[in-house]
């Protein structure tokens, strides 16, 4: 994991309390950063291959809040699986591929709010399936504690955003260069074309 990197992730993560690279916890195989205004609130960036990062977020207990994991295929780390823990209980929840679409789509500041947008589709869904899925997000939003889901959706939309500015970035460097390219092969031709009509006025 790169400097960029890194920072990326950190970024996802940081909210009006930034994070502050803890050097007396950090060591070779992972990086910890804490709060300026708690110490004992960790996220901690841990190197699981060369390419996978596992990133833990915990509460001012200690306690694991967040545990989700990365991908560094690209320039840009990509959120490959999210946990959050249940209120009031010792385990984590995972939260699918489709659940964190709707989280990023209809994600609101508080926990009631995106609860309310979300029951507020599902009179509307004809398709069984998307109903499902609906449903067992707001299950597992319901789940989480106040501070836990509003992290979530904050961190979701952040990483979903970055993605797809990112995305549109890449795909318009592409067109440019393809435009580039057609406008030398185009050049080109229009050199040879003339060369040839010379050729011919000889």
């Amino acid at each position: 994991m790169n400097k960029k990197q890194e920072q990326q992730i950190l970024d996802y993560y940081s909210t009006n309390d930034k994070y502050v690279r803890n050097k007396t916890h950090s060591n070779a195989h992972q990086t910890v950063f804490t709060k300026e205004s708690d110490k004992y609130q960790w996220l901690v960036l841990e190197q699981k291959s060369q390419c996978e990062v596992e990133v833990r977020q915990t509460d001012n207990h200690g306690t694991i809040t967040a545990r989700d994991n990365y991908e560094l295929t690209g320039n840009l780390p990509k959120c490959v699986g999210v946990e959050r823990l249940c209120e009031g209980a010792n385990f984590q929840i995972p939260f699918n591929a489709d659940e964190i679409n709707l989280i990023y789509q209809f994600g609101e500041r508080s926990k009631a709010e995106t609860c309310a947008s979300l029951s507020a589709i599902l009179p509307q869904i004809k398709d069984s399936d998307t109903k499902q899925i609906v449903s067992d997000t707001l299950k597992k939003l319901n789940a989480l504690s106040e501070k836990t889901c509003a992290e979530l959706t904050a961190t979701t939309k952040k990483w979903k955003l970055t993605e797809r500015d990112h995305s549109i970035k890449t795909r318009l460097a592409r067109a440019k260069e393809q435009a580039k390219k057609l406008t030398v092969t185009e050049g080109k031709q229009h050199r040879t074309h003339n060369k040839g009509k010379g050729d011919m006025a000889l």
